[in-house]
């Protein structure tokens, strides 16, 4: 069909976390913005999230948390071992705490800092649902309601259900995006800069195998966000930027169980005894909580599967103190509802499912990754583990709780004898929450080619340009992914705006 032409000052490519954020900065200093998305919504797979990092803030202040920019910037840098843009770091961490106050401004509200774990810092600054005085899930819903409300305010111009196909570059600048309407009709949007905001490719098995060596659905159980194809890497691509190694943001579930059956789901993520398909221990399960090493663990593995097991005693124990570990976002103390999810399960029982269960798909939820079983040899049977190694590890798993974990140091207090007469058995793999990086930008955001020069007019924020964390998400600092797609929005907003104001231009 015949080509539309419209004109804009800055033409964003994505409506999700970043990319509508990166709107209201560029509109907030005059331009005049389109965004282009994907989908029917803005949000994208921020909305279910419940908060963002931020270093500095008042609520931290006012919580009396320890804990300055330079603390993160020096942890966030010893982490990565200085292989990420240091510059880049440092001015996300800069501007965090200015953000918080940024978005309150827009009718949104906090509850406070919060720890994910309890080894990790107090940088979570969790959105505040309405009619909810806890941390909930989906929370981030709200902001990013506001978010595009402030957009539309100053009247950004918000394209639904269109998909980018191009974007144009004459004379070494960005130039134009080309798309794709519902109708199939395409558009020419001619601009002074793009920002490139599509949240990476989770939801593109070809590209996670590609650029992973990961079979989604077999050895890795990540959340697929409808849409999250990697459109924007691949334009990018196209017209000369640079390539970087992307990563998955790692974690560990139990498909099937996890966000689904939560009492079952957290009781098997506590700190007791995990082995993988050889039977044999290969991580000090104290480290369970920290969910990105536990699924770096597990990728190691055997096609990267590991098994937790626990008995009847441990979960009367249980029973009489609480959970070990509790996570903000489940909430879950207490083994209360066990009786009721382990038939429930057993039976082949739906469930009803709310939050993050929602980006389980179906057949994710129907796989069978939980036993109960009443011998070792039945456990070995239904999971495929070396019956005569698991055997002779429990044997000497047991006997350490006796005495001490001389192979792993586990803490005495998580060590607690696996010994029937009924064991209870969870099959956990890799997950993720999508892939992290792709493109490389400098500290302003600006696409650089593959030379490492800056492509005048071309930006990139979010997932697509999230190089900062290395080789492993930094859960140390809990809700640095859209902590970093909120910032570098904003910065990828502001310094297109400066770029059209430079003698660049």
């Amino acid at each position: 069909m015949s080509d539309d032409h419209i004109e804009a000052d800055v033409i964003v490519i994505g409506g999700g976390a970043s990319g509508i954020t990166a709107a209201v900065a560029a509109a907030e200093r005059d331009a005049s913005v389109i965004v282009i998305e994907k989908g029917g919504t803005t949000g994208g797979a921020a909305n279910m999230g419940m908060g963002f990092f931020a270093v500095g803030s008042k609520y931290q202040r006012a919580q009396l948390v320890d804990f300055t920019q330079e603390d993160a910037f020096r942890l966030f840098m010893e982490y990565t071992h200085w292989r990420v843009d240091a510059r880049l770091v440092r001015r996300y961490i800069a501007q965090s705490a200015g953000t918080i106050e940024w978005i309150e401004g827009m009718g949104v509200e906090f509850l406070g800092a919060f720890k994910y774990f309890a080894q990790s810092t107090q940088t979570w600054h969790i959105v505040k649902a309405p009619g909810s005085t806890a941390p909930t899930e989906r929370a981030a819903s709200g902001l990013y309601r506001a978010l595009t409300e402030r957009a539309q305010e100053l009247g950004v111009q918000i394209i639904y259900r269109a998909r980018a196909t191009g974007i144009r570059v004459a004379g070494g600048h960005a130039t134009a995006v080309e798309w794709a309407g519902e109708d199939g009709t395409t558009t020419v949007g001619e601009c002074n800069a793009v920002i490139v905001a599509t949240g990476g490719f989770g939801d593109n098995p070809k590209m996670i195998s590609d650029h992973l060596g990961f079979e989604w659905g077999r050895d890795l159980h990540s959340f697929r966000i409808p849409g999250v194809a990697g459109d924007g890497l691949r334009l990018l691509w196209e017209v000369g930027a640079g390539a970087t190694t992307p990563v998955m943001e790692l974690t560990y579930t139990t498909p099937g169980v996890t966000d689904v059956f939560k009492t079952l789901s957290e009781t098997m993520r506590q700190p007791n005894l995990m082995v993988n398909l050889e039977g044999q221990r290969f991580v000090n399960e104290e480290i369970m909580n920290n969910t990105v090493y536990t699924g770096n663990a597990i990728a190691r593995q055997r096609e990267r599967v590991a098994f937790t097991l626990v008995d009847d005693a441990i979960v009367d124990g249980y029973r009489r103190t609480g959970l070990d570990y509790v996570t903000v976002h489940h909430g879950v103390r207490t083994v209360d509802r066990w009786d009721r999810e382990l038939e429930a399960y057993l039976a082949g029982a739906d469930i009803a499912t709310s939050g993050l269960s929602e980006l389980h798909t179906d057949e994710q939820k129907h796989q069978r990754h939980f036993f109960a079983a009443g011998s070792l040899d039945e456990v070995a049977e239904s999971t495929g583990i070396d019956a005569g190694n698991l055997g002779d590890t429990v044997a000497e798993y047991n006997a350490a709780c006796r005495a001490t974990d001389d192979l792993f140091f586990k803490p005495h207090r998580f060590l607690r004898p696996v010994e029937g007469p009924t064991f209870y058995v969870a099959r956990h793999f890799p997950a993720g929450y999508g892939s992290l990086g792709g493109v490389s930008v400098n500290d302003r955001l600006e696409v650089l080619d593959r030379r490492g020069l800056p492509i005048p007019g071309l930006y990139a924020a979010g997932t697509d340009a999230c190089n900062i964390f290395g080789d492993s998400y930094c859960f140390y600092l809990p809700g640095n992914t859209m902590g970093f797609a909120i910032n570098s929005g904003r910065m990828a907003g502001y310094h297109a705006v400066e770029y059209m104001d430079s003698d660049a231009f």
